[in-house]
């Protein structure tokens, strides 16, 4: 009788605790100090385990000392080799005195408990072993036969608890591996980036299945058509990380740039022989197995783990054999490992999807890569059209040009021409006149020197250019005194336009003696032709201005020359046509200017030939109808004396 209220007493208070809590761990430790204090025992010790399920391992202890949760790492291997001995017995464990095994490998893991008297059962639930339930005593102990009574009258009760705590657990494992499924699921359908599905992979992963490290690699082929299993022993490639999740970071990283050889590692080359399986290693697996030195920090095994490692499988190749390996899936723990059925196929079926979303990220890829390609193709089609129709315009507008230069030029040279000719045909015509004064005679001799000197430069003129355009021109470069030519330009150009126009010209020397090294033929040209048409376009009775100043530029020495007249300006549209050859301001030819289009032109020509750069402005000044106008020569080469 006492027997039964006993049992029934233990037994109600199981059912409470079952009742009362959801938390597996707590159920097991209240079980377990309920058991303690009813047996009046020193320690109560419950071992749940199941073999059959992926529920893991779990232990409820109590103490009247409260003594922490024990390592299992060592306990549970004895525990579970104690339970299956007697798994299909259902009959006590008995021991009266101290064991020495068992009491040596409590102490070890609680330090002052000295077990010398033990009373344990296995609990069997529906014809199975579920667990373990072992009470001890410190000092010798005869376990009378109510104990005994009790104890597997409980165990009934006690089986039931830890199949209860089993479900429970198992129930959470299931919704756990439910949500990472329907997570990933859900991500795969509606994210594009393989990488923000790499990083989400490896952390729900790691997450659900309680694992200590979990990380993708890629396989990077050398040669491709080198992946049959025949050939995998010449198979070259490259392993590449492209993140990574441990317990202890909680969010996965990104790695940039961390690769190694496949041929370095050989449990990578294990894990790709087997495939489409998997590589499942329970316990001792150090990876990546590589030298220590070499790897990264958060890459370094701390000690032997479990190790899991899931192809991920490209599509089938056409003779029907297995596809290309695209990389793995890895999962690592600390602890021995069995790698469940359930595990697998769960990991499994995440390679499986995360393969497909690779290789639809990959078709997506190519197809880009080709619409891009021919899209570049259709641009670089119509980018040759709009050049060839551009050139074509250009070619139109040139035609246009060229024949607007045919008038030009013809009606400069018809005038150019025909002008010094008359002048000529008249002087000759008077000089045949027998009693002509000799003043007259004389008169009419400088004409035709004059107008030939005309023709002559005109020829001159266009023979230079005709050198400068077909590369036959060459310079002679020496030292020239600017100061010395610049003086006798400015004595000559007063003596020629003084008389006829009024016109004065001055010059500024910011050096008293300036020394330039080039060719004195092109400058002499250059200086008389800028002289000339700024002569012809000066209002009478005017200052020119004529300036020379050194310039140390960036990486060489220069001199810049300025010419500056007051007259009719040049208009803003004519002023990027100025060195065009033939081009002559509007209106020269009515207020007849005498002039080809050629002298600027020529200028320009040699001043590039020269290595040098020209420039012209025109701006009004305060009197109306007057422009200031200035050319500016920049010549390299300057030297001072």
């Amino acid at each position: 009788m006492e027997n039964l209220e006993g049992s029934n007493q233990i037994r109600a208070n199981i059912i409470q605790i079952i009742l009362n809590s959801s938390n597996s761990q707590f159920m097991l430790s209240a079980i377990a100090s309920k058991l303690g204090q009813f047996f009046q025992v020193d320690a109560c010790l419950i071992f749940c385990h199941n073999v059959d399920s992926f529920n893991p391992t779990r232990i409820g202890l109590w103490h009247e000392q409260q003594l922490p949760m024990p390592n299992e790492d060592r306990l549970v291997p004895f525990l579970s080799k104690l339970a299956a001995d007697r798994a299909s017995k259902k009959q006590l464990i008995i021991v009266n005195d101290r064991q020495q095994h068992l009491g040596d490998l409590l102490v070890q893991q609680f330090g002052d408990i000295s077990a010398k008297a033990w009373l344990g059962i296995v609990t069997h639930f529906q014809g199975k072993a579920n667990g373990l339930v072992l009470l001890f005593k410190s000092q010798p102990h005869q376990w009378t036969s109510s104990e005994q009574e009790i104890l597997i009258d409980v165990s009934e009760s006690m089986a039931i608890a830890i199949s209860q705590i089993q479900l429970q657990q198992q129930a959470k494992t299931r919704t756990r591996y439910q949500k990472l499924l329907n997570h990933l699921g859900r991500a795969i359908s509606q994210n594009s980036d393989v990488n923000s599905l790499f990083q989400l992979t490896v952390s729900e992963i790691g997450k659900a299945l309680e694992v200590d490290r979990s990380f993708i690699l890629m396989l990077k082929y050398k040669d491709p058509r080198m992946t049959q299993r025949n050939s995998l022993k010449c198979l070259k490639a490259n392993v590449q990380l492209p993140c990574y999740w441990s317990s202890t970071t909680k969010n996965s990283v990104i790695v940039d740039n961390y690769s190694f050889n496949l041929s370095d590692s050989s449990l990578c080359q294990k894990a790709l022989s087997k495939a489409p399986e998997s590589l499942a290693i329970t316990e001792h697996a150090l990876f990546p197995d590589l030298p220590q030195e070499s790897l990264p920090d958060f890459l370094r095994p701390n000690n032997s783990s479990a190790l899991l490692m899931m192809p991920l499988m490209g599509n089938l190749s056409n003779d029907g054999r297995s596809g290309l390996v695209l990389g793995f899936i890895v999962l690592q723990y600390n602890k021995s490992r069995l790698w469940l059925t359930e595990e697998l196929d769960l990991v499994n079926w995440i390679g499986f999807q995360i393969s497909t979303a690779i290789i639809h990220h990959q078709t997506l890829n190519q197809v880009q890569s080709l619409v891009e390609e021919r899209t570049a193709q259709l641009k670089w089609s119509l980018d040759v059209q709009a050049k060839l129709s551009e050139k074509m315009r250009q070619q139109i507008e040139q035609l246009r040009q060229l024949n607007e230069l045919k008038d030009d030029f013809l009606s400069s040279m018809s005038h150019e021409l025909k002008t010094p000719l008359t002048s000529m045909k008249m002087a000759i015509k008077m000089l045949r006149q027998a009693q002509l004064p000799e003043p007259m005679r004389e008169k009419y001799l400088n004409i035709l020197e004059q107008e030939w000197n005309r023709e002559y430069s005109l020829i001159k003129d266009l023979l230079t250019l005709q050198k400068v355009e077909s590369g036959e021109f060459t310079v002679h470069p020496q030292e020239l005194n600017l100061n010395q030519i610049a003086q006798e330009l400015a004595q000559a150009f007063n003596q020629k336009w003084q008389p006829d126009k009024g016109l004065t010209l001055e010059t500024n020397f910011a050096d008293s003696s300036l020394i330039l090294y080039t060719d004195a033929e092109s400058l002499q040209h250059i200086f008389n032709e800028l002289l000339l048409n700024a002569g012809k376009y000066s209002d009478p009775d005017t200052t020119l201005h004529l300036g020379i100043a050194p310039q140390v530029a960036a990486k060489s020495k220069q001199i810049t020359i300025t010419l500056s007249n007051y007259g009719a300006g040049i208009a803003a549209e004519e002023l990027p046509y100025i060195f065009d050859k033939f081009r002559r301001g509007q209106g020269v030819t009515d207020r007849a200017v005498p002039g080809t289009g050629l002298g600027l032109a020529l200028v320009k020509y040699l001043v590039d030939h020269l290595n040098g750069a020209i420039d012209v402005k025109s701006e009004k000044t305060d009197d109306p109808g007057v422009f200031l106008t200035t050319f500016m020569v920049t010549l390299p080469q300057f030297q001072s004396a």
